[in-house]
């Protein structure tokens, strides 16, 4: 049962972030993508870092769909590494903050199409499960800062 939380720990951003899908409570689209255009910066390391809740119900459900795409997201060029914390809130409710971490930007871009076709491939809607499901994300884009 641990391999399986872990699994879906380490993968979950990534579903997000690779299917062009994103709830954030505390940021509207828009102003983030005007933000993030300013500062984008191709040639440093960026780190995609979400904080997602899902209701004990959907742990199993969505842990199974995790392995086909960690599988994808580890094979992409750029790839950095991946940590993952959770937390048992109340009810059973799991907490997860996932830090997905690419070499620049261009490789961040390059791998989100390349999973989003191969999800399409699939036929797995992630956007669609994680709403059926009550699991609600909140994302954001980060690039490293160097003394």
């Amino acid at each position: 049962m641990k391999q399986l939380f872990r699994t879906f720990v380490i993968i979950l951003p990534m579903f997000a972030a690779f299917n062009g899908f994103a709830q954030n409570k505390n940021l509207n689209t828009k102003s983030m993508k005007q933000d993030s255009s300013s500062v984008r910066i191709l040639n440093e390391q960026v780190s995609v870092i979400d904080k997602i809740t899902v209701p004990a119900s959907a742990v199993a459900a969505f842990a199974e769909k995790s392995g086909y795409i960690r599988s994808i997201l580890r094979q992409q060029p750029g790839f950095v590494n991946e940590e993952a914390f959770q937390q048992k809130g109340e009810s059973g409710v799991l907490i997860v903050i996932t830090i997905a971490s690419w070499a620049n930007q261009q490789y961040l871009d390059n791998a989100k199409n390349a999973v989003q076709a191969e999800m399409k491939k699939a036929k797995i809607n992630m956007p669609e499960f994680m709403n059926q499901n009550g699991i609600v994300m909140e994302r954001g884009i980060y690039y490293s800062i160097k003394d």
